[in-house]
């Protein structure tokens, strides 16, 4: 009985703390678009993740949902690598890698993840808008993550984050942090999200802001089917809020159909950001592979295929298995 109220103020505390985070999505707007640096952050990394309209604050045992909410480490037992590459619109290249798993006998996870962005060439121009010839573009992150049960079914974790940009021979260094927890009752998921807030970046001579982002979800699974709903609510702080909505299938944790849609709530009806998504996994033994396809309103659509390694050991789920985040 005790056990079963305990439970239940969990539950109302991660209610309460969700509908805080739609609140803080119901102000955000997209005045502040283009204030901040390395906006490439926002990009989520995984094929799996983007299949399902980029609903993923609350599920997850794997390395791919861990880059947006990284108590979903918490559900990592052996080793694990995951890998992905996507081609942006414009050509531009966006490659990430991440490796993590338990921390000995102890109930901590860890991770450590990096992402390249690759934007080729550009076409520079000073602020008299004279030319200034081509000049290689390039971004990138390495992450330190970490996760661990605080109470019965509740998970929390954090990340610190270096990033760096450059724009031929001029550039910029910071720091940015992520903050998350998830709670997992039966069939019921729910998580909060805080990405990239602190820090900021020095370029220039001066200090810009990284993109924070904010967010919340809930999920629903029902094992025996192999089926679960996601729903999020995100507010970027140079960007407009969105609503991301997905749905998965798995048979036997081999093969996963994934659908989901995205909306920039307040944004054109043409944005690029919103659109559905749709993608698939398979997998055997330890090898378990991802594609991703989002569909803009307008321009190309966007194509991901990941890689997902892990070693089976202590009665570890295969690769690509949704098992929720242990609490031991």
């Amino acid at each position: 009985m005790r056990r079963a109220r305990t439970r239940l103020r969990t539950l109302a505390t991660v209610t309460l703390a969700l509908a805080c985070s739609a609140a803080a999505t119901a102000r955000a707007d997209g005045d502040a678009a283009g204030t901040r640096v390395a906006s490439f952050l926002a990009i989520g990394p995984g094929p799996a993740v983007d299949a399902r309209g980029g609903a993923t604050f609350a599920i997850g045992a794997d390395l791919q949902s861990a880059a947006s909410n990284p108590a979903a480490l918490a559900g990592l037992g052996a080793g694990r690598f995951a890998f992905s590459h996507a081609t942006l619109q414009g050509g531009d290249s966006h490659d990430w890698a991440a490796f993590g798993g338990r921390l000995g006998g102890s109930s901590l996870r860890w991770g450590v993840s990096g992402v390249l962005r690759d934007e080729g060439s550009i076409d520079a121009r000073d602020q008299f808008n004279q030319p200034l010839g081509g000049m290689d573009a390039r971004s990138w992150a390495l992450a330190f993550q970490f996760a661990r049960p605080i109470a019965p079914g509740l998970v929390a974790g954090g990340a610190a984050r270096w990033v760096g940009e450059r724009i031929g021979d001029s550039g910029g260094d910071g720091v940015a942090f992520d903050a998350g927890l998830q709670f997992h009752s039966g069939v019921f998921s729910a998580g909060i999200a805080a990405q990239n807030f602190g820090g900021g970046m020095n370029w220039g001579g001066e200090h810009w802001r990284m993109p924070a982002s904010f967010g919340g979800g809930i999920a629903l699974e029902h094992p025996a089917s192999g089926l679960r709903l996601v729903l999020d609510l995100a507010a970027p702080s140079d960007y407009f809020r969105s609503a991301r909505a997905g749905a998965e299938w798995r048979w036997r944790d081999r093969l996963a159909l994934r659908a989901g849609y995205r909306r920039e709530i307040g944004a054109a009806a043409d944005d690029r950001l919103n659109g559905p998504a749709f993608g698939l996994g398979a997998g055997v033994g330890a090898v378990w592979l991802d594609y991703g396809l989002v569909v803009p309103p307008v321009g190309d659509a966007v194509h991901r295929i990941g890689l997902d390694l892990r070693r089976l050991a202590d009665g570890v789920a295969p690769a690509g298995s949704a098992a929720p985040a242990k609490t031991n």
